[in-house]
């Protein structure tokens, strides 16, 4: 596949913005067949007065929107609410999404309406959540889904980056529908919150006989104990997961917690390593890849983060390179630094529990970015559009297995369009016959 070189120029007050601006190239290139090149004839210029035959893009993130201190970069939220609605003059957001037109034109055009390159910044770094008072709504400070400006201003199924990349890439190339770089790729991943059917057999206890006694509902009391002190786990599920992903030929990645004992996360690791590192051999003899589920207290904690890790490994007898937040707990501000600092190479804590989407604006797999030290690092994010546990039983919803799918196949079709990576999470330890039944039919259509 040949590729389209170009010259990236800049306004100069934009130069203090070069490693951000920066790290939305490299998505760009990731995406599509173009190459910057210092040479190249085909300038692409950010900023407010674009050279003669030069492809301008508008810059409305950089700088009115953001601010510079000794802890990195930080959103400016006044001005970045000025420049998602276009109020200003300067448009954050292609003008197509609101149904005006904007889109780029067919072939070589001269600029484009929106700022192409501020808007993959924003998403990809998760910049929007930094500082964000929003943390305060959710019980356990996530940043909400209904902050997001994917969801505030378009669709969480509508990858944003993946769009703004694409109009980049066109109008530089000069089609309407530039080549692809990337390929469609399917990640099954299990977190093990549970080696049984629950966190502590007492709790099971103690809730099932509060439902039989007070609340005078012995078919939940049943139903709660079959589920979660069933026997045969963890070797059932894990089993009938790796005999799945076999079947249709794909790997299984499963992420295991650290040794930790508190009210959110399970014990297992301290309770039974045995059989932890029976199954965890197991599963890597048929073929399959193990990786780290730290726990709820550790995603700004580097040191706690790092004593979980270490006894994990000391447990499985494997260096661990990748994993996922429990609890899908991320902070803008130092997880990622965390993650690659201890040396991970993958992280796919990216993702709402409330509704399948892309909580970066991407469906492909990218690159991520230090706010604070203001530097791309080397893992890499592979986002979770799809998660399991945000479905059923009315923790967030309580819909039917066909609306499950339905919703799914949306991101599925989107993923496959634009190259993208498919990450989907599936707890182990599931006896309840609605998600054993979605996640089997999910297999059959990715």
């Amino acid at each position: 596949m040949s590729k389209t070189a170009f010259r990236l120029s800049m306004d100069q007050d934009l130069e203090q913005f070069r490693p951000e601006i920066e790290f939305a190239c490299q998505f760009l290139e990731r995406c599509h067949p173009v190459q910057r090149q210092h040479d190249a004839d085909r300038i692409l210029h950010y900023g407010r007065t674009a050279p003669a035959g030069a492809l301008h893009i508008p810059s409305a993130l950089f700088p009115a929107a953001v601010r510079i201190d000794e802890n990195g970069i930080h959103p400016n939220p006044s001005a970045m609410q000025e420049i998602e609605t276009g109020i200003n003059g300067m448009h954050l957001l292609p003008p197509y999404l609101a149904g005006t037109d904007g889109q780029a034109k067919h072939g070589r055009v001269a600029s484009l309406p929106y700022d192409a390159l501020g808007l993959i910044f924003n998403l990809l770094s998760r910049l929007e959540e930094r500082d964000s008072p929003a943390v305060e709504r959710d019980r356990y400070l996530r940043f909400p889904m209904d902050a997001s400006l994917s969801y505030r201003r378009a669709s969480l199924d509508t990858p944003l980056a993946d769009l703004a990349a694409r109009d980049i890439a066109a109008a530089l190339i000069g089609t309407s529908k530039p080549e692809i770089s990337t390929t469609y790729n399917v990640w099954l991943t299990h977190d093990v919150d549970r080696l049984r059917g629950y966190h502590r057999r007492r709790e099971t206890l103690r809730k099932s006989a509060g439902e039989l006694i007070y609340q005078r509902n012995p078919k939940a009391a049943a139903r709660r104990l079959w589920r979660e002190l069933s026997p045969g786990e963890p070797w059932r599920s894990c089993r009938h997961i790796m005999d799945l992903s076999e079947r249709y030929g794909h790997t299984s990645r499963f992420y295991f917690m650290g040794p930790v004992d508190n009210h959110m996360d399970s014990p297992y690791v301290i309770d039974e390593p045995d059989v932890v590192k029976r199954l965890a051999d197991e599963m890597v003899s048929r073929g399959h890849v193990l990786g780290f589920h730290p726990g709820v207290y550790t995603h700004g904690n580097a040191t706690e983060w790092r004593r979980q890790k270490e006894g994990i490994e000391a447990v499985l007898g494997h260096t661990l390179t990748e994993g996922r937040h429990h609890g899908m707990l991320f902070e803008a501000e130092t997880t990622w630094d965390i993650w690659n600092d201890g040396g991970m190479q993958m992280d796919a804590s990216l993702g709402y529990p409330e509704r399948s989407g892309f909580r970066s604006g991407t469906c492909r797999a990218h690159a991520t970015y230090s706010l604070r030290r203001r530097k791309t690092l080397d893992l890499l994010e592979v986002p979770s559009p799809i998660l399991d546990f945000g479905f059923f039983g009315g923790r967030y919803r309580d819909i039917s297995v066909d609306d499950a799918l339905a919703e799914c196949q949306g991101i599925i079709d989107t993923c496959r369009e634009h190259g993208g990576d498919l990450m989907i999470l599936y707890h182990t330890s599931q006896n309840w016959r609605p998600q054993t039944t979605f996640y089997e039919q999910l297999i059959e259509r990715v």
